[in-house]
Parts: structure tokens; sequence; C-alpha cells
């Protein structure tokens, strides 16, 4: 009776994924270790095919096994950093430049629904006449949709990624560059997709802050002055939170099963509640709430 080989797919899929984890919450990887799965995961096929020609046959097929697929992990990985990001994406195909008029309006609520995207946001000069101005590049087929109304004094703005813009074996990654003005006060909400998404809010007035990291990885600077507040969904994806000095912040926490990291130097810990000295008298501060979902969260 032959004797079957026990299979080396499985063992190799969890050592790989325990090493991109590892590298990931360690910052080593151009992106999260869900973006990398996302675009990659066809490579399990791969893995299979390699073992049923020739890793069931002898010891030494399942030696060239393992070192394909290391060979393979390691082009995927020189791939990410020589791109930065951008491996297995092609060039946006469309560039268009989106504005929205500032008018007569007080206060401003904003939505983004930024997709497939690597996306920034900061501020416009201080003497723009646009709530909104920004450049946007997408594949063609994709299309960046802009809807807008006044309700009372308030502009509501909406901007939402749409059409094809991942295909199997090949996509492109939109990048939306975008400025928001700083003189209105705005209610942010943006729902982060699979992409990067990099907030800078340090220069604007935002009020109140609402965020979904989605698969991909954020970075947000609130803003520096005002009193925000802010609620954070962990999606699976990596997030951090920069709190300008000066500012003083009041945390909790509802953690999931990723990781939730804040400074303590600065918001010491207080029962369920991280809080700086002097939150209840200062004048610029940030009452942030978060959903911890699968992926790392970091508050600073």
């Amino acid at each position: 009776m032959e004797h079957r080989r026990p299979g080396v797919i499985g063992p190799l899929i969890l050592i790989t994924i325990g090493v991109l984890f590892l590298l990931a919450n360690m910052g080593l990887l151009p992106l999260s270790f869900w973006e990398i799965a996302y675009r990659f995961w066809p490579t399990i096929f791969i893995l299979m095919g390699l073992e049923i020609l020739f890793g069931r046959r002898s010891a030494l097929g399942a030696l060239l096994v393992v070192v394909l697929w290391v060979a393979l992990i390691g082009g995927v990985l020189w791939l990410a950093y020589a791109q930065g990001g951008g491996f297995l994406a092609t060039a946006p195909a469309t560039t268009e430049q989106l504005a929205q008029p500032l008018g007569d309006i007080q206060s401003a609520r904003v939505n983004l629904d930024i997709g497939f995207s690597n996306t920034t946001v900061n501020s416009l000069g201080s003497d723009s006449g646009d709530l909104m101005k920004g450049t946007f590049a997408h594949a063609q087929g994709a299309r960046v949709v802009k809807s807008y109304n006044v309700v009372g004094n308030e502009g509501r703005l909406g901007l939402k990624a749409e059409g094809v813009n991942f295909i199997l074996g090949g996509g492109s990654v939109s990048r939306w560059e975008l400025g928001l003005n700083p003189a209105v006060p705005i209610v942010l909400n943006v729902n982060g997709g699979i992409g990067r998404a990099m907030l800078d809010l340090s220069a604007l007035n935002v009020t109140a802050l609402s965020v979904d990291t989605g698969i991909g990885s954020l970075a947000v600077t609130t803003p520096k002055t005002g009193s925000v507040t802010m609620r954070l969904n962990g999606g699976v994806g990596s997030a951090t939170v920069t709190i300008p000095p000066g500012v003083a912040a009041r945390v909790r926490v509802d953690a999931g099963l990723g990781g939730i990291n804040v400074d303590q130097a600065r918001f010491p810990k207080s029962g369920e509640i991280y809080q700086s000295a002097d939150y209840a008298s200062a004048t610029n501060k940030i009452d942030i709430e978060v959903d911890g979902g699968v992926g790392s969260i970091n508050i600073r």
C-alpha cells in the first residue's frame, strides 16, 4: 500500500500569515496585511498546484515546493517595496478635477466613500472660495460621483467611488487628493474601504469625525483647535491617530480582536478611560470612542 505524504499547504499558509502579520504590526510592510491578502489570495492556488505537481511525490518534491513558495513570497514583497505598494496595479487612466463652491453656507457635512483608493485629505487655503477642491485619478470604467445639496445653512457634500477598479489578476488603485475649507465647521464621515487614507485635519474646523477603517490603512491627524468628537470603527485594517501637542483627549475603547495601543504618557488610563489630566478645563480637546475590530489601532 502506497504511503501518502502529509501535505505542506496548510503549514505554509499558516507560517506565511503569521510572518506577514508580524511584519505588518512592526510597520515593516508598505501595505497592511489585509491589503496584501486582498490582492494576492490567488497565490494559494499556485501553492496547491505546486504541491500536486511536486510535493506529494517525495520529500525532495516537498522541499522544492517550500523553496518555490519562499521565492514567490519574496518576489511579492520585493515588488511591494520596489513600487511603493503599487504592485499588480496599473496606472490610473483618467484624472479629473472636482470642486464644490462654498456659497453662503455656514457649516457643512462631508461624506467620503473612498472605496479602493489611496486618499489624502488636508486643508485648502484660508481664502479659498471652495468647500472642497481635489484631483481624482482612477481606472477606465471607474468614476467619482459627487452629490451636493443645501439644507438650511448647511451644505451636504458626498463623494463616492463607483465602477470597477479592481480586477482579479490586476487592477488599478485610484488616487484621491482633496482639500477642505478651514473656515467652515465640518462634520466629516469617512468610509475607509480597501486603500490607504491619510487625513491631515490639523488646520481644519472639524467638529465631529466618524471613520470606518475598512480593510486598508488609516492615518489621522486630528484638529489643533476646537472641541471635537470622534468615532473610530476599527474594521480589519490598521489605524494611527495622532493628536497634536496641546490638545487634550479622552479615549474610550471597546476592544475587538485586534490590538489597541494608547500613549499613556499623554493620556493616563483611569478605569476604562484614557484621559488627559486637563481634559475638563481644556479649550482644545477631542473625545474619541473606539470600536476595535481585527486590525491594530494606535493613538498617540
